[in-house]
């Protein structure tokens, strides 16, 4: 009785405090696919947060290439409604210059516009309920056991937090700490013009951990170039010319671009908590990106899931075991096996056992 009626004082504290603010039970800050589809997963279960996102849906500097795994687990994937490329193999180039074509024995892997992706992910969340807030988050702090979310036109009182903001994401800054930059790669590319009947290409890079690509998404392609490595970057775009050269001149570049990526070198990176009482970090923001081949889409979309299903149990720490218990081996072990992989000879035994294996290299 006791503590019900201390329970009852502390909520008319933070109401009466937070009277003037406009008050939201689950914030969503990002609107990329895991803050989208975590949205989506939220409203589908009659709990209907707001997503904070000024700026999306925008293209993004990827692949957007997602392997027959994806879709199974996410049988929308199969149906996407826009532009996207299907192909049942993949050609790898070794460091050597080897050509090892993979077929695939089920299913085929897709690759898309990461713009048309995220918009219609996000247009799901927003058609089962969920409310888009184009604004701006510029600040963010505790208060009286809620959140004050500040935006450039007002503040909020969120009673749950979802930073879902990306590598960069101000999200985690402000409770656990920015990723170092020692868990970021970086990745410089275009979206190019006729390569769209091209196959999907990888060429991993010799003496470094990383590839370029050759990705058709439909109605442009994605070629591109990805290091582990930060320190690597004032060579990649060298590198990306000679290869354009030597296998696609006849692409047309419409746009160029460059990104940081989640890339965690340090599995003790994935040990530190990334949920809390009343607050989660998924997606990018959370570091979730494969160690090995920098693909993050599918872990975006895992977290939002996992991510909804805590916050709809109103517990969302459980998120921590959760993310561990359904991949999170995975990527612990790719933080140990990535040295491995790419030191050339393990690198060409790996490209050949794919091709027995009928495999894809991507989650």
């Amino acid at each position: 009785m006791e503590s019900s009626i201390v329970t009852f004082i502390a909520n008319k504290h933070v109401y009466y405090k937070l009277r003037r603010t406009a008050v939201i039970k689950v914030a969503i800050v990002g609107a990329g696919p895991a803050g989208s589809y975590c949205a989506y997963k939220l409203a589908e279960k009659g709990s209907y947060p707001s997503v904070f996102d000024y700026s999306h849906p925008r293209e993004k500097p990827c692949g957007g290439l997602v392997p027959a795994t994806a879709q199974e687990l996410f049988p929308f994937l199969k149906a996407l409604p826009i532009p996207h490329s299907e192909r049942s193999t993949m050609t790898m180039i070794t460091p050597s210059g080897r050509k090892i074509v993979v077929g695939f024995r089920k299913g085929k892997i897709i690759g898309f516009s990461r713009l048309k992706f995220d918009q219609y992910l996000l247009n799901m969340a927003v058609n089962e309920g969920a409310d888009l807030v184009e604004e701006k988050v510029i600040g963010l702090e505790r208060k009286y056991g809620w959140w004050k979310v500040r935006t450039q036109k007002q503040s909020y009182a969120v009673k749950t937090l979802v930073g879902a903001d990306g590598v960069n994401s101000m999200v985690r800054r402000n409770i656990i700490g920015s990723l170092s930059k020692r868990d970021k790669g970086v990745c410089f590319g275009y979206f190019v013009k006729g390569l769209e009947n091209e196959d999907v290409t990888i060429k991993f890079l010799p003496g470094k951990k990383g590839y370029m690509w050759i990705i058709p998404r439909g109605e442009d392609t994605s070629i591109g170039i990805g290091s582990m490595e930060i320190r690597d970057s004032p060579e990649l775009k060298t590198e990306l010319a000679t290869f354009i050269s030597n296998f696609c001149p006849q692409a047309e570049k419409i746009s160029e671009w460059t990104a940081l990526i989640p890339n965690v070198k340090d599995s003790k990176t994935f040990r530190i908590p990334i949920a809390g009482s009343n607050w989660t970090l998924i997606g990018d923001a959370a570091g979730h990106v494969d160690p090995i081949t920098g693909s993050g889409i599918i872990y975006a979309l895992l977290d939002g899931e996992l991510a909804a299903e805590a916050i709809a149990e109103d517990n969302p720490e459980l998120f921590n075991k959760m993310w561990i218990k359904t991949y999170g081996q995975q990527l612990l072990r790719a933080t140990k096996l990535r040295g491995w992989i790419y030191k050339q000879p393990l690198l060409e035994v790996y490209c050949m056992y794919l091709k027995v294996q009928n495999a894809t290299p991507f989650a």
